[in-house]
């Protein structure tokens, strides 16, 4: 097999700001020489100093290639041109901001251009972001806008368990307002196309206890149990509204395939308590790979080399487990 056409995953380094670039480099120590050389570090070379002194990360880093790998045991670097001003350290801010954004538009551009196989990318502050003016408030929502992609979903995945959410980066009260029978719909397509678990996709109710008979709403009934109904006429395997206060305990979680839960903090509560620090941020529906770490930019520790690579870790290889297996059909 050629080298050119072995996979290989662009690393946004994330907010300058925060801990994105040094658990970036961590993580490049960590891999095998092998996984190494196919990892690409999309960042700004002061940034990328600082970040090296910080993790006294010995890997050897060397200007990208597109038909080429760096030899064994070092990696490459593709440097986005140095922000326009200070960044301070540990602290938000617009050229942070902007800087962070710039990561992330040349790793996606790396790979609709089909020079890497997907992406891996480091965290943002959503502050940093709004201070900056770009119009997004998270990762997912940047990339389903810059790759044109209309039907997609957050999903966290770990060796426990898959959730993903029906609404992202919204208020409680907003994400009420948009849990429609239509999303619903929409999601478990998007799961049953991207995953086609084995196991049924557990769909969470949106009130306590599922809403216990309608004792405490009537969204269950009048919303989400006609969109499971639609779903299994289309032949998704979908079963609910479960209960969320149970549906992810031991012994309960292992009989389903996903989750499909209703608001971000309700799915991604559960799987952070179980596998935090081992499980990765997916984006569904979108052209090419996207893994990222389950955690923020951890800005009070900036710098001071104590940041953990862990989830960063595991998030560059699950990304190449998704290049094996051919997707996430796992």
């Amino acid at each position: 097999m050629k080298q050119n056409v072995l996979p290989r995953f662009a690393i946004t380094a994330g907010d300058p700001a925060g801990v994105g670039p040094e658990v970036a480099l961590k993580a490049l120590d960590l891999a095998s020489p092998q996984i190494r050389r196919r990892l690409v570090v999309v960042c700004d070379g002061p940034t990328l100093e600082a970040a090296r002194k910080a993790s006294k990360s010995k890997t050897p880093l060397l200007p990208f290639e597109r038909d080429k790998l760096p030899p064994s045991g070092k990696a490459a670097f593709y440097e986005v041109p140095p922000a326009g001003g200070k960044i301070p350290r540990g602290k938000p801010s617009a050229v942070g901001g902007s800087q962070a954004a710039a990561y992330i538009k040349a790793g996606v551009a790396l790979a609709l251009r089909k020079e890497v196989s997907g992406i891996v990318t480091g965290p943002i502050h959503k502050k940093a972001l709004r201070l900056a003016g770009v119009p997004f408030p998270g990762h997912t929502e940047m990339l389903a806008a810059v790759t044109r992609t209309k039907n997609y979903a957050m999903m966290l995945a770990s060796d426990e368990m898959r959730v993903v959410v029906l609404t992202t980066h919204l208020s409680l009260k907003e994400a009420i307002k948009r849990t429609t029978t239509r999303g619903i719909i929409e999601k478990l397509v998007l799961i049953h196309k991207s995953l086609s678990p084995k196991r049924p996709v557990g769909v969470c109710g949106l009130n306590p206890h599922a809403g216990d008979g309608g004792l405490f709403g009537d969204e269950e009934a009048r919303i989400i149990a006609p969109a499971i109904k639609m779903a299994r006429a289309m032949g998704i395997n979908a079963v609910g509204p479960l209960p969320a206060d149970t549906a992810f305990a031991p012994g309960i979680r292992e009989k389903y395939g996903a989750f499909l839960a209703m608001y971000h903090d309700q799915g991604l509560v559960a799987i952070k308590a179980v596998s935090f620090g081992r499980c990765a941020n997916i984006t569904l529906g979108l052209p090419f790979i996207r893994t990222s770490v389950d955690h923020g930019t951890a800005m009070d520790i900036a710098g001071k080399g104590v940041a953990r690579p862990d989830s960063m870790e595991y998030a560059i290889k699950y990304a190449f487990e998704l290049a094996r297996v051919g997707g996430l059909k796992r």
